[in-house]
């Protein structure tokens, strides 16, 4: 009975983590729905807007590094639940901005906000479940970010058309801030404090505190660093510029490119579900973490190139489109792993600062992916340099994590512990 009640915990747990990811990645996507009308009504020009649109990633990226240890000190319940908060009131407050640089304060607050979560996954799911289950935790937990893409601009159109731009942010802020109290309420970890994890972990009762920049010491903290740069540069190009290269390249309508557009998010659930089960899976039948979590990238992003490289070259509309969805798909098979790594490498104590690591050097490919395909969109008129820049650097993020990043084995991090102060005797 108490093995099936703690069964049902942790799996809700991970269901409220893919709530917040749907929640927050309708809000990322619904900006660029409200953009044109935006610079409408406001005479926002492209370049401007085109800053408004970055903004959260700007203060994402920047807040990743404090994030992660803010977690590890305190916990995922209160940390989460604030950064989440905050995210909610900024998408609510939104359409009070009526001027480009309040436009980009209030995304940038959003980013603020959002930059929690990412850690609090990886905190939590360190928590609560072990090694041969970690990967198809994290790879539901993630799936939610896909669904939250396919669906956004799907559900801000819906909302811009019948009730005006200002509706869409009051509903998806309004229910952000529902999800907010159902995290604050559902959550079962609610205590805050390092000694909280290691509780739920059924480790020691001694709780020690690592300070990040030690986490730098390791050649594996490296390999993930630039193995998630890579990977987020080729994400993010499609995040970015995919509605872009439909129209312009490939000469689509607009809405017949919002339906051909959600294919790749679509086929990328499906691969970060299946590429979650395939980790654990394949740690049950014997292989080591090592050998599971380096072969599914090595094979997810290796094939991510070989497609995205091959649609460079394919005249055939229909048959890019299918390459480039299949593309996404090889991408996100390998998100559970990537993601699992931290968890796998880090102490206890220190999962939050890793993740921040890692993930920081995956947004700076994520900030550089929109900015290097415009520039080489001028500079060529053409997609195709774009397309086998994002197969470059989902071959680096390959290298980096088969072979810059070492065995996963917890690093032996000596621990910055506080001095204990005693009564003297009497």
């Amino acid at each position: 009975m108490e093995q099936e009640k703690r069964v049902l915990t942790k799996w809700s747990v991970v269901a409220l983590v893919w709530l917040a990811m749907v929640i927050s990645h309708i809000i990322r996507v619904a900006l660029g729905v409200a953009a044109p009308t935006l610079m409408r009504l406001y005479n926002i020009p492209p370049d401007v807007m085109g800053y408004i649109l970055s903004g959260w990633n700007w203060a994402y990226t920047i807040c990743l590094l404090p994030a992660g240890p803010l977690v590890d000190r305190f916990g995922p319940w209160i940390v989460m639940g604030i950064g989440s908060g905050v995210w909610g009131a900024a998408t609510l407050a939104l359409p009070l901005a009526s001027t480009a640089m309040s436009l980009f304060l209030m995304r940038a607050l959003f980013g603020l906000g959002h930059s929690m979560l990412i850690p609090t996954t990886s905190s939590s799911v360190s928590r609560w479940f072990e090694a041969e289950q970690r990967a198809t935790a994290v790879g539901f937990a993630f799936s939610g970010n896909q669904v939250g893409l396919a669906l956004g601009a799907t559900v801000a159109a819906f909302i811009l058309a019948r009730l005006g731009w200002e509706a869409v942010f009051y509903s998806i802020g309004s229910a952000s801030l529902l999800v907010t109290l159902l995290w604050f309420a559902l959550y079962p970890g609610k205590g805050i404090g390092r000694q909280v994890a290691l509780k739920q972990r059924g480790s020691g009762s001694g709780a020690t505190r690592i300070y990040w920049l030690s986490l730098l010491r390791f050649r594996s903290t490296w390999g993930i660093f630039f193995g998630q740069m890579g990977y987020l540069y080729a994400y993010f190009f499609f995040m970015s510029w995919l509605p872009g290269y439909l129209i312009l390249e490939r000469k689509m309508s607009i809405m017949r490119t919002g339906l051909i557009g959600s294919l790749p998010f679509w086929a990328g659930m499906i691969g970060t579900l299946g590429g979650g089960w395939l980790g654990d899976y394949l740690i049950r039948r014997g292989f080591s973490r090592t050998a599971s979590r380096k072969g599914i990238i090595g094979v997810g992003l290796g094939l991510a190139t070989i497609l995205v490289v091959t649609a460079a070259f394919t005249p055939q509309t229909w048959l890019a489109v299918t390459l480039l969805t299949l593309c996404m798909l090889s991408l996100r098979l390998t998100t559970a792993s990537g993601n699992s790594t931290p968890i796998d490498l880090a102490p206890p104590t220190a999962v939050g600062s890793l993740t921040s690591i890692q993930n920081f050097g995956g947004n700076i490919g994520g900030l550089l992916a929109p900015i290097v395909t415009g520039y080489l969109l001028k500079a060529t008129g053409s997609f195709v340099s774009a397309l086998l820049m994002a197969g470059a650097m989902a071959t680096l993020g390959a290298i980096s994590y088969v072979f810059i990043m070492g065995r996963l084995e917890t690093m032996e991090v000596a621990p910055k512990i506080s001095p204990t102060f005693t009564q003297p005797a009497r």
